[in-house]
């Protein structure tokens, strides 16, 4: 609820124990990667562009989770929406952008990476369990007829993704 005089946060990912609150990331090309522990009754909705992809903002959200909530990784499920994929994340200044560790996620012979991979990686590596990993595996840039792609269509537009819990 907005209130005249109260301080607004801008943030990456949000995290709530308290049922009836909807986090809402919006999205075009990044991943939102949204998290529930059913154990420890634990929401998370994570924005990873290429910059939070590299930086491990989903490894960094799973930790606070458990250092904030209790959580223990290996209970947190994890959703990754459509975004886009490695048939089309192309980055062309890579040697410049994306540390040199990660450049196993390139294509061997494109300057594309798989980003959809680096976070399945990233949160089995904070002790998510692989199968309690699902990636929706659609590329927005291939499917702007259903999503805003902004390397697709080169206009501005956003979908959101919600998670929430019942009270």
């Amino acid at each position: 609820v907005f209130e005249p005089g109260r301080e607004l946060y801008t943030a990456d990912a949000v995290i709530t124990d308290m049922k009836g609150v909807f986090l809402v990331i919006q999205v075009a090309d990044c991943q939102a990667v949204m998290l529930y522990d059913p154990t420890r009754q634990v929401i998370a909705n994570v924005h990873s562009g290429w910059r939070g992809s590299i930086e491990n903002i989903v490894g960094k959200c799973v930790g606070k989770m458990g250092d904030e909530f209790g959580c223990a990784p290996s209970d947190i499920l994890a959703a990754i929406s459509p975004s886009l994929g490695p048939c089309c994340s192309e980055f062309v200044n890579y040697e410049q952008e994306i540390p040199d560790h990660l450049w196993s996620y390139k294509d061997p012979d494109r300057p594309y990476f798989d980003f959809w991979q680096m976070t399945r990686d990233q949160l089995q590596a904070a002790g998510v369990t692989p199968d309690h990993i699902a990636n929706m595996d659609i590329c927005t840039r291939c499917n702007t007829d259903r999503f805003y792609s902004y390397r697709g269509e080169k206009t501005t537009g956003r979908f959101a993704c919600v998670i929430a819990m019942k009270e």
